[in-house]
């Protein structure tokens, strides 16, 4: 259903699914079918719909899921001198330097389908073990507050010769996590590899024996998503209605103060007028009494 190499082998989030017959779906149709849900993704502008697709594949086994494959994270030069201008995000580029990106908020969109993700796999391979900048950008700010969904994967761990040079890759991988996860302790790190023909035997038998285990526990976890969905609703729902009950109670509040502040404000000004009308009732029986003295003078 997709390729799979060293090198990220696309640039678009790939949404698979099982279904009675094969077939795609581009971006924009995608996105236009209001019975997928996936109308949101408007807010992210063209690019990214052209960088969107559906597979409908029969030989998925698991039905009922949607698998959602994001581009490969890929480290590039921040800048280039360039005096160029942009059409794409209508800024002019200056000479001092052009920043890369992919032309939409790479971080927002990702965010958008963790939130409706129910079960998150961060794959890590032996060559990049954490070392990828936008990978560590993306569990600090699109993953953040989603650690109970997220499982971290170190895949393809057969290509490694030998012992020691698994445990490098493995240490270097849980020493970048630590720079980016503020706990002390890391969350389970689930080592496999992906069952191919000439698949390499450098760590050994058992070694192998314990990936496919690996492997099996979290092909587990994706068939078990469909109950997960229903514990990730039951959370939203507390959460939106803990959301909700803030609200209400500043509303409530809010509209107390006001309140308070109304008939302080009312108070004093029928303080203001009734001392007004005292000082000119005052005045005004003074002034009767000095033209009936007038008068009677």
């Amino acid at each position: 259903v997709q390729k799979s190499g060293v090198a990220p082998t696309d640039d678009c989030f790939t949404l698979v699914t099982s279904g009675a017959r094969d077939s795609d779906q581009d971006g924009p149709s995608l996105v236009g079918d209001p019975d997928l849900g996936f109308a949101a993704l408007r807010n992210f502008g063209n690019i990214l719909m052209s960088h969107v697709n559906l597979k409908v594949r029969t030989k998925v086994k698991i039905s009922n899921v949607i698998v959602v494959d994001s581009p490969g994270m890929i480290d590039c030069p921040a800048t280039q001198t360039s005096a160029s201008s942009s059409t794409v995000t209508g800024q002019t580029l200056s000479s001092v330097g052009q920043t890369y990106d992919r032309g939409y908020n790479f971080m927002a969109v990702t965010r958008w389908f963790a939130t409706q993700s129910d079960l998150i796999l961060l794959f890590f391979d032996p060559d990049k073990p954490g070392t990828t900048g936008e990978t560590l950008e993306c569990l600090t700010r699109a993953l953040q507050g989603m650690d109970h969904k997220v499982m971290i994967i170190f895949n393809k761990c057969d290509q490694f010769l030998k012992m020691h040079d698994f445990a490098r890759a493995y240490g270097s991988l849980c020493w970048n996590l630590s720079k980016v996860i503020p706990r002390k302790d890391l969350p389970p790190i689930f080592t496999m590899c992906t069952p191919v023909s000439g698949l390499r035997k450098g760590l050994g038998d058992e070694a192998l024996k314990d990936l496919h285990n690996t492997r099996e526990e979290v092909m587990e976890k994706v068939r078990n998503a469909l109950e997960m969905r229903v514990d990730n609703m039951i959370s939203k729902l507390d959460d939106s209605t803990r959301v909700l009950q803030m609200y209400a109670w500043v509303c409530t509040n809010v509209r107390n103060k006001v309140k308070e502040m109304w008939w302080k404000v009312h108070l004093n000004s029928a303080a203001v007028f009734a001392g007004v009308a005292g000082v000119s009732l005052a005045l005004y029986l003074g002034k009767e009494e000095i033209v009936s003295r007038g008068l009677l003078g």
